[in-house]
């Protein structure tokens, strides 16, 4: 897996392109699509303990992380694949669909909470304090249902741009399991990279922290798009 780092950063990239140039959102909204994807960006990763999903609020994140592991066989199975994307995804929709029930609440509020709270560890941002803002904003969109539309939508990218990072490595991802264990990579063996190598670090990390330089810098200058 790419670094959680990496991931959340690319999450804002992905979420912030899609707020800006496809779905022409106000500011308010590409700034909150691209939070929650860099949130759910991470949770592919609920797959392994060792990841900023599941160490995010702790011991009830790893008792799901362990759930998630045996459900979809372990690290790059069932959540790094094209099902995996779908299940998140649907999982989101319900959990909005259904909000005016108790149980969806529950549902939301705990879905979100585990995102915003590992997308803010994983951007170094993580404790305590970021733990607690996790879930009182996660509590009080659930609660209020403010921006119901982009959650489902903020998982689906998230997830996806997750899996498109880690294809980017030299270990691929399994993008039709169960259907086929082969992973698939988005670029030949010389140019793919081990996670946390200097790649990932040096080219990587940079150039997703100058697009989102870039994205911030026009949608500042775009005549109206601040008003």
């Amino acid at each position: 897996m790419c670094l959680g780092h990496t991931h959340a950063l690319s999450g804002l990239v992905t979420g912030s392109a899609a707020g800006e140039f496809i779905l022409h959102l106000p500011p308010s909204g590409t700034a909150t699509l691209a939070a929650l994807c860099a949130g759910f960006a991470t949770v592919p990763d609920l797959d392994t303990a060792h990841s900023c999903a599941a160490r995010s609020l702790g011991f009830m994140s790893e008792a799901f992380a362990w759930t998630v592991a045996k459900i979809s066989g372990g690290h790059r199975h069932g959540t790094h694949s094209a099902l995996g994307v779908a299940v998140f995804t649907a999982l989101a929709w319900t959990a909005c669909h259904f909000r005016a029930d108790t149980a969806g609440r529950f549902v939301l509020g705990a879905l979100l909470a585990l995102a915003i709270a590992a997308g803010l560890r994983a951007l170094r941002l993580g404790g305590h304090g970021a733990d607690l803002a996790a879930i009182g904003a996660a509590a009080g969109i659930a609660w209020y249902g403010w921006g119901l539309a982009l959650i489902p939508l903020a998982c689906g990218l998230g997830c996806a741009t997750h899996l498109a990072g880690d294809a980017l490595t030299d270990e691929g991802i399994p993008l039709l399991w169960p259907l086929s264990l082969k992973h698939y990579k988005l670029w030949p063996e010389p140019l793919s990279f081990t996670t946390g190598s200097r790649p990932e670090r040096w080219i990587i990390a940079p150039a997703l922290l100058l697009a989102l330089g870039l994205l911030a810098w026009h949608a500042v200058t775009l005549p109206g798009y601040l008003t």
